[in-house]
């Protein structure tokens, strides 16, 4: 099954931000359906509570009105008064013709009927007959019964307002009870989207942040496949084909360094063939000056097979499963010995080594651990000044050993000092000598301290020049 993949993050964040607004956009319209409903109720409702109140008390006054000057018109005989009776009679009739479209409920009805009946009749009386009859005598004395029955009309009215403010109050909880329900049935559907669509964002990016550090780390050897958006997926078809071209790289960096090599080695060999016939003095007998000179050809020609074997093997030294070949080995002795094999190199430059030596075993390959201790004082002659000070320092600190290897060159610029342990770069301080260094040395110290458990860092040199530190265990991690 094919599903819908937008073009791009931007198009999936937009779609996840609608589908996950959409129900609390529903909900939030439903409520303010509901409220206005309610609200219009409430105001259709108020206001016609309002004004049915207001006739049914205007009819109690009316009916008042009425009585006093029927009265007077009973004991007067005036027919003004009269007049003002009838003229109360007619504005009666009218406010009970208004009230009529207000009142709600049959009963009300039955007695706003029974009272406009009754006060007509009452008119019709006081018409017809004589003011001092006994007919309009006694249609006088009912006025109080019309007086009790708009009396029980404006309490009746107001008893069914309560009952309406209470069913618009129940209605108002109804409301609040359905909103409630429906936003806690929709929060899931919103969490729910919520969580799919950072998952379809993130999980994408995460694996092209997961590819690039298998990049990083030197393994090519799975293919890099993206699904996601088109963009994502775009992108992840670029990084495999980046992929590839690194495979491209590192094997005609193979067959380089694997030519170079080749080519370096006869002319090295008749070199190192030539010191040693001249050591032997094998053209003739040599004096002090030129055993020197020669001692110093034969450990620079030996120094330059140590670089090119390092670029032959490079590959091999980079393979962090690499075999170790555990025993123990006392760090001091190795370390007197690499500082023997340097000691014609030092010589030269007269250099002066300053060695601070404690009793350190440590379970390692002495092999390796010897080219961690070989690579750094090669490193520290290279870039030590003619009659300079190399400091070498091994301590015990709790359950690690500690070398320290100090040298008084230029040191190593704080921006470089994260990269000095990266294969085949060089800073842009210069050693030196004559011969110059390939950049491996100190990636070999890197990856052979790795191996061991170990830790190695540039730390801040007293004198100014490059302090390396490694830290390594005494038993391995």
């Amino acid at each position: 099954m094919n599903f819908y993949r937008p073009k791009s993050v931007l198009r999936l964040v937009l779609i996840g931000f609608l589908l996950v607004t959409l129900p609390l956009v529903l909900v939030l319209l439903n409520a303010t359906l509901y409220v206005d409903r309610l609200v219009g109720q409430s105001q259709s409702a108020v206001l016609q509570a309002v004004q049915a109140t207001k006739e049914s008390s205007l009819l109690l006054e009316q009916i008042t009105a009425m009585e006093r000057s029927a009265r007077q018109y009973q004991v007067l005989g005036d027919a003004t008064l009269f007049d003002v009776y009838e003229k109360t009679h007619e504005a009666f009739q009218a406010s009970a013709k208004k009230l009529f479209t207000l009142l709600v409920g049959e009963a009300q009805w039955r007695l706003l009927k029974e009272l406009v009946e009754k006060e007509q009749g009452l008119f019709t009386t006081l018409r017809d007959y004589p003011h001092n009859s006994d007919m309009s005598i006694s249609a006088v004395s009912e006025f109080g019964t019309l007086r009790d029955l708009a009396a029980f009309i404006v309490a009746e009215r107001r008893r069914l307002i309560d009952q309406e403010m209470e069913a618009m109050q129940q209605a108002a909880e109804n409301t609040t009870r359905i909103l409630t329900w429906q936003l806690m049935a929709v929060s899931p559907v919103v969490l729910g989207l919520a969580v799919v669509f950072t998952l379809l964002i993130s999980r994408p990016i995460r694996r092209i942040d997961h590819a690039i550090r298998r990049l990083g780390d030197g393994e090519f050897g799975a293919r890099i496949a993206i699904s996601g958006p088109q963009d994502l997926e775009y992108l992840g078809k670029r990084l495999d084909w980046l992929r590839e071209r690194m495979i491209d790289l590192e094997e005609q960096k193979k067959k380089f360094l694997d030519h170079v090599s080749h080519e370096l080695k006869t002319p090295l060999s008749s070199i190192r063939e030539g010191a040693e016939l001249l050591a032997d003095q094998v053209g003739g007998a040599l004096n002090d000056e030129q055993r020197k000179v020669v001692a110093i050809l034969r450990e620079n020609s030996i120094q330059l097979q140590r670089i090119i074997e390092q670029m032959v093997n490079f590959r091999a030294v980079l393979l962090r499963h690499s075999a170790l070949y555990l025993q123990e080995v006392d760090l001091a002795r190795v370390i007197e010995k690499v500082a023997t094999d340097h000691g014609l190199a030092m010589m030269a430059k007269n250099i002066k080594l300053e060695l601070s030596l404690a009793e350190v075993a440590v379970a390692g390959d002495e092999e390796k651990l010897t080219a961690i201790v070989d690579n750094l004082l090669s490193n520290a002659v290279k870039f030590s000044p003619y009659e300079g000070v190399i400091r070498i320092q091994l301590i015990r600190r709790d359950t690690h050993a500690v070398l320290d290897v100090a040298d008084s060159g230029p040191g190593i610029d704080p921006g470089e000092r994260g990269k000095v342990f990266e294969p085949f770069y060089q800073g842009r301080i210069t050693p030196e000598g004559r011969v110059k260094g390939t950049g491996i040395g100190l990636s070999v110290v890197g990856e052979y301290v790795t191996l061991h458990g170990g830790d190695v860092c540039v730390v801040d040199g007293r004198a100014g020049g490059a302090h390396f530190r490694v830290t390594l265990p005494l038993k391995p991690a």
